[in-house]
């Protein structure tokens, strides 16, 4: 049986989308055959995160009737699988009974589906809670963000969808910040990765090279780390991978 996991934001611009194609590939990467899905049709980014500029062959194509389930499926240089949104505006919706349907075609063959949702609590977010069997919330450490947390906490438990903890973005570590404690007692959740605001994201976003195809890369090994509490696994970074940053660092790579 298929497992879905939802990553889900209070507003856009979190880091959710770089956090659901990099914790994807961190499942692939341990063995698991992982399906990445976006369902965020205002703001499609899985895919240019990915290195992919998808022409046909999308998510709106299937909700048009155009395609099928399985045609909709792209896959990345690494064996994932995904799901892609046109890049195009568009009029379509993504309802719970069409994401049902590819999520029942995906049963037979994935470990896993992630579903990169959209920002917000709109129809596509509460779809998305409603076929989850658990969520990750991404937000990034503002004072504001916390009562976005507190309302996703609150309909998560009126759908009884299990949240399986934050991932804390774009930290700065500066004084004005909310922290990982604040966080935690606020909203009940636990914080289970903090992730910097760093030149080394800004790079992947840009090379549209994610962070964790990267064996050495230390933002990697977080999402790595993720993704081996979700499944039970061990991961275990290389020893010698901080003496590679270092060399990188002095040679300005």
């Amino acid at each position: 049986m298929t497992e879905v996991i939802s990553i889900v934001s209070g507003k856009g611009g979190t880091g959710k989308t770089f956090t659901a194609a990099n914790l994807s590939l961190a499942l692939q990467s341990l063995g698991e055959q992982v399906v990445c899905l976006d369902t965020d049709l205002d703001s499609p980014n899985l895919a240019l995160q990915l290195g992919h500029t998808p022409d046909n062959h999308t998510i709106e194509d299937y909700l048009r009737g155009d395609i099928n389930e399985l045609k909709a499926v792209n896959v990345h240089d690494s064996g994932l699988m995904f799901v892609p949104s046109s890049l195009h505006l568009t009029d379509d919706e993504v309802s719970e009974e069409s994401i049902g349907r590819m999520l029942d075609r995906f049963s037979g063959f994935a470990d896993r589906t992630i579903i990169d949702a959209p920002p917000g609590f709109n129809r596509g977010f509460y779809s998305s809670l409603n076929v989850s069997d658990r969520i990750l919330v991404v937000t990034n450490p503002e004072y504001q963000a916390i009562n976005d947390v507190r309302k996703i906490v609150d309909e998560a438990e009126d759908y009884g969808t299990k949240i399986e903890g934050v991932v804390l973005n774009k930290i700065e570590g500066v004084f004005e910040e909310a922290s990982k404690k604040e966080i935690e007692k606020a909203t009940g959740l636990k914080v289970l990765k903090t992730i910097p605001r760093h030149r080394e994201v800004t790079k992947s976003i840009h090379k549209m090279d994610p962070v964790v195809s990267d064996p050495h890369s230390k933002i990697g090994h977080s999402f790595r780390e993720l993704a081996a509490d979700i499944t039970e696994k061990d991961f275990k970074a290389p020893w010698y991978s901080p003496v590679v940053r270092g060399l990188r660092k002095l040679k300005g790579v």
